[in-house]
C-alpha cells in the first residue's frame, strides 16, 4: 500500500486521493468490510439452503426409486400370470376343461 500512496500522492495530490477513493466508494469498487461480509454471510446462507434443498431431492428421489422398483416386480409377475392364464385357456379350448393338468410348470 506504501507504492501506492507514493505513486498517487505526487501525481493527485491530497485532495485527488480524497476524491478518487470517494469516486471508488461511489462505483462500489470499494466497499465497506462490514458490507463484504454481510454480503459473504448472505452468500452463505443461500449456499446452506440450496445444499439442504438437494439433500432433501436426492432423499425424494431415492424414495420414488425404491417404489418404482417395488412397481416394476409387481408388473413382472403380473406379466407372468397373464401369459400363463392365456397360454391355459389357449391349450383349454375344446378342450372341456383339462387345460390346467395339461398346463407345462414353469
Amino acid at each position: 500500500m506504501d507504492g501506492l500512496n507514493a505513486f498517487l500522492t505526487p501525481t493527485l495530490g491530497a485532495g485527488g486521493v480524497v476524491l478518487l477513493v470517494v469516486l471508488m466508494v461511489l462505483r462500489g469498487t470499494l466497499v465497506p468490510r462490514s458490507t463484504v461480509d454481510m454480503m459473504r454471510e448472505d452468500k452463505n446462507q443461500q449456499v446452506e439452503l440450496w445444499k439442504a434443498l438437494a439433500e432433501g431431492r436426492q432423499q425424494f428421489i431415492d424414495i420414488q426409486q425404491a417404489q418404482l422398483d417395488m412397481l416394476l416386480g409387481t408388473a413382472q409377475t403380473t406379466e407372468r400370470v397373464l401369459d400363463a392364464v392365456s397360454e391355459a385357456a389357449r391349450i383349454n379350448r375344446g378342450g372341456g376343461g383339462r387345460a390346467l393338468d395339461q398346463a407345462p410348470e414353469g
